[in-house]
């Protein structure tokens, strides 16, 4: 008994000394991923949805606040198995499209939700 509360201590001691070390970080893993230059959804109607949910304030992150653009795309990335770089630059190349093909992407997501709607009347 006296050595299992021994061996017990040391594991104490070894868990309060490195606890990094005992600490399980659970990953996420998406198996969901996306066409990074599809026409309709690539990178950049990705990160035109992301733009539009940020420029919403509706998300909000864990203190309550509306969260950063980069949270969201950060979300985003797991979520689809991606990466944007850096956000900014593809949520500037949406700004540099022409006014009526600045949404794009959400024309065409809205266009699908439009046609099942017919499909199911």
């Amino acid at each position: 008994m006296i050595a299992i509360i021994d061996f017990e201590l040391v594991l104490l001691d070894k868990l309060f000394s490195y606890p990094e070390r005992f600490i399980q970080k659970q990953i996420f893993k998406s198996d969901l991923y996306i066409i990074p230059k599809s026409k309709d959804l690539g990178i950049v109607g990705l990160s035109e949805i992301v733009e539009s949910l940020y420029l919403s304030q509706k998300i909000l992150n864990a203190e309550g606040k509306p969260a950063s653009r980069k949270q969201i795309a950060n979300i985003f990335e797991l979520m689809f198995n991606t990466s944007f770089g850096d956000i900014s630059d593809k949520t500037s190349e949406i700004y540099k499209r022409k006014p009526f093909n600045r949404t794009k992407t959400l024309d065409f997501l809205r266009n699908m939700i439009m046609r099942k709607d017919k499909v199911t009347r």
